[in-house]
């Protein structure tokens, strides 16, 4: 009986570490970057947003990423690579998520069909 239960609890293993690969708390997004005190965005790229257990990555087009790491009891403290306090804010409702950092604002809008056409327009003759 121990046999089939190891098999079992193997197996069951094996499931868990192939669904968090297939199913992974990773979302395409579109990323709009604002620098601090400007009320309109220097930029914007297609980005990945990832969480996990609180942790969060975001990965820009253009292969900068920011990686923020929860601190002390309040939801929405985070700190940077760097060390400096990251704020997560809401603003967008359920649209998307703002991350307030250091000289810039991270605004993360989870619908990034916009930016999508506007690139295959771009590709076309």
């Amino acid at each position: 009986m121990k046999t089939v239960n190891s098999v079992f609890k193997g197996m069951g293993l094996l499931s868990v570490l192939l669904n968090g690969v297939a199913y992974a708390d990773e979302t395409p997004a579109r990323c709009d970057i604002y620098i601090k005190g400007s009320e309109k965005s220097a930029i914007t790229f297609p980005c990945t947003f990832s969480q996990r257990r609180g942790h969060v990555t975001i990965t820009r087009s253009d292969e900068v990423t920011y990686s923020f790491t929860p601190i002390g009891d309040t939801p929405g403290n985070y700190e940077d690579q760097k060390g400096n306090t990251v704020y997560r804010q809401r603003g967008l409702g359920v649209d998307g998520v703002i991350f307030k950092l250091k000289n810039e604002s991270v605004y993360i809008y989870w619908d990034a069909t916009s930016l999508e056409q506007k690139t295959s327009e771009k590709k076309e003759p």
